[in-house]
């Protein structure tokens, strides 16, 4: 059936604000333009459009619903939605007039009522790129990966490692060498993914009982609260695996942050004022953190540098990982740990080992398949989410209504709740009993099987929630955000998906005297006979600490590829415990529901882990939604914010687009 749309040129003496609440008229001079294509969401190639003035306008598909303004005075891209509803509202300078260019309803000459569905955007940018795209969460670092690809000639794997270690030092509250990975990587040339998993390992002496009540001890704060860390081994395995560039060649941006000093940017000083409690018991942090020539803690635009750590990293350059494990810098990083009442030791660290895996799977009904690290990642619950909502079958027709939007919303937390039980059951099973790693395997196979799936989805009723016993969790015991993401996707069709952590703000609050690492803390993602960890989640028994174990992680860095072998999404998120969820909203949103990947990002979240038992909802979520989910029995907490990050690349036909969430003001690069 052919839709008739209508384009108006709306010509104003000076800038009008259009209103999103109700029908609004302003003087003007209106050139209704017409265009014809069988469907918004399938777009026409190249459309000419004819004004009644005699003036034509040539546009040109950017992928679905997207289109850009070829004629020279209008360079503009303008998205345009099937419910007829404005997405964008272009302005542009011309001579002394400012032209708003929108779409409205069909033969009329006002900007509609905006769907009580609609979420307006934010100001991040949407990065459309023919040939690459970095998205970072700190728009130098995303510039510093590109310019590695763009003008060094490096590979999509190159990239992610200077890119990377960027983050570890303009957000150095949420990733570090001091920390760890996991990462995922599709080489186009061989058609093949593989994973690395570089999660921080516990020490030899750990044990179980470590941070039990009566043993006084910290999970979260000071050196017990260590693992052995990974990231530096991972990036320099990932980078044997798949770069180009000498490994000398792309510490130096980092190099260059620490010595030179960088800008300190909202989420970093955000991080530093909720932080400074810690000052006190922690003098080196507070000297990290407090600028010399203010005497005060850093604050947004401020310079900070860290020399201790460039100097590290110098080493890091010229030795490679070996430095760090087992060489010029060990006997350094274990006193500094051990200072701090750790007890990681030299031996722990030249025994630490990264694990280069097969990824885990999950075919979807439109043919992409899906990549994913296995346990102790998150990987394994998203693909479970994705499993069960796959037969559902959605489209953009699934939140096109209210009523529509409150059964798939609902559809949505359902698979969450479903997933974050079996969650309950896994761990790394590379430590631990034949039995207990034969039972995770199995699991792990369930979770990624489409009989298995279909099971659960059977078991979500379109009326209702339910308790958390209907969801069938196993615990040990009866019932009684500092992560950084970086998504890649380079010229030849490389792509990396890389979620790197600390852990909490500043981890463990451990900073080294002689190397100036931050530590992490992931000891606590670890469980403990009759605790809760930070994140809220209960005692599991598969999650015990034992020597040389990895600690479950949410950390779901993801690739989705096509029929053809060129990848469609590069995806994943920082959070805790609310990666998971967040990275399937932004999966399901882009591949689904056909909403741009700045779109998917932007819209307001929700979450739900089992336990606690409460739907958390960020605030900005269509009012009507949260209605019909109460109605549904969803016991609802809302929230001034996600409390999760995603980054993401989206290809758009011959088009890459990619987004930085504004949640932590970064922003995409590319070319």
């Amino acid at each position: 059936m052919m839709n008739k749309i209508s384009l108006c040129l709306f010509i104003f003496m000076n800038l009008t604000v259009l209103s999103r609440e109700s029908h609004v008229s302003f003087k003007r001079r209106v050139i209704p333009i017409n265009i014809v294509s069988s469907d918004c969401n399938i777009p026409v190639d190249d459309v000419t459009i004819t004004c009644q003035t005699g003036a034509r306008v040539r546009m040109r598909s950017m992928g679905t619903g997207n289109y850009q303004i070829l004629t020279r005075k209008f360079p503009l891209r303008l998205q345009l939605s099937k419910s007829g509803f404005i997405t964008k509202t272009v302005i542009v300078k011309v001579k002394n007039l400012t032209v708003h260019l929108c779409l409205v309803e069909h033969l009329g000459v006002t900007s509609p009522t905006a769907s009580p569905l609609y979420n307006p955007p934010s100001n991040s940018s949407e990065g459309k790129y023919r040939f690459a795209a970095v998205a970072a969460d700190n728009d130098e670092c995303s510039k510093i990966g590109n310019h590695v690809m763009e003008v060094q000639g490096g590979t999509a794997m190159d990239a992610a490692v200077a890119a990377v270690l960027c983050s570890s030092v303009q957000n150095m509250m949420s990733c570090g060498i001091g920390g760890g990975h996991f990462l995922t990587y599709y080489n186009r040339a061989s058609g093949k993914v593989v994973t690395v998993n570089a999660r921080e390992q516990a020490p030899s002496g750990a044990d179980r009982d470590m941070f039990t009540a009566e043993k006084n001890t910290s999970s979260v704060t000071g050196g017990l609260a260590i693992g052995i860390p990974g990231e530096i081994k991972g990036l320099y395995k990932a980078w044997k695996l798949g770069g180009r560039l000498p490994w000398k060649q792309l510490l130096q941006p980092a190099i260059k942050l620490c010595k030179e000093g960088f800008k300190v940017g909202n989420a970093l000083e955000a991080a530093i004022r909720s932080t400074s409690r810690f000052f006190p018991d922690f003098p080196n942090l507070r000297d990290l953190l407090t600028n010399p020539a203010t005497n005060g803690i850093y604050k947004k635009g401020e310079t900070m540098k860290a020399p201790k750590l460039a100097q590290t990293l110098e080493t890091i350059a010229e030795e490679g990982s070996d430095a760090f494990y087992n060489g010029s810098l060990s006997a350094n990083i274990a006193a500094d740990i051990q200072d701090a009442g750790g007890i990681i030791t030299e031996e722990d660290l030249a025994n630490y080992t990264v694990r280069i895996e097969e990824p885990l799977t999950f075919r979807l009904d439109s043919g992409h398949v899906v990549y994913s690290p296995r346990p102790p990642s998150g990987g394994a619950v998203y693909l479970f989410i994705l499993n069960i909502l796959n037969e559902f079958r959605f489209s953009n027709d699934s939140v096109s209504t209210v009523p529509k939007a409150k059964r798939t919303w609902h559809r949505m937390v359902e698979s969450f709740k479903h997933a974050y039980a079996l969650r309950t059951q896994l761990g790394d099973n590379q430590v631990g009993t034949p039995a207990f790693r034969d039972y995770v395997d199995e699991l792990v196979r369930n979770m990624t099987d489409p009989t298995f799936g279909a099971a659960r989805r059977e078991r979500i009723s379109n009326c209702s929630t339910f308790e958390a016993d209907y969801y069938q969790p196993m615990f040990f015991n009866i019932w009684d955000n500092g992560t950084s993401h970086l998504s890649v996707l380079g010229p030849n069709g490389d792509a990396v998906s890389i979620t790197s952590t600390i852990n909490l703000f500043f981890g463990s609050k451990v900073v080294g005297t002689r190397t100036g690492i931050v530590f992490n803390n992931e000891m606590d993602d670890f469980s403990t006979p009759g605790t809760i960890n930070s994140f809220g989640v209960p005692a599991s028994e598969a999650n015990f600490i034992e020597p040389w174990k990895r600690p479950l992680s949410s950390m779901t860095p993801s690739l989705v590829i096509d029929r053809n072998g060129d990848v469609q999404l590069v995806v994943g998120a920082s959070g805790g415990t609310r990666i998971i969820p967040a990275t399937a909203l932004v999966t399901v949103a882009t591949l689904d529901w056909g909403w741009g990947i700045k779109e998917a990002i932007d819209y307001p979240r929700v979450h739900h882990q089992l336990f606690p038992e409460t739907l958390q909802i960020q605030t900005g979520f269509p009012g009507e939604v949260i209605d019909g989910l109460r109605a549904m029995r969803h016991n609802i907490t809302m929230l001034d914010s996600a409390f999760s990050v995603v980054q993401g690349i989206l290809r758009r036909g011959d088009y890459i687009t990619a987004n930085s969430d504004y949640r932590k003001d970064g922003a995409p690069d590319g070319y």
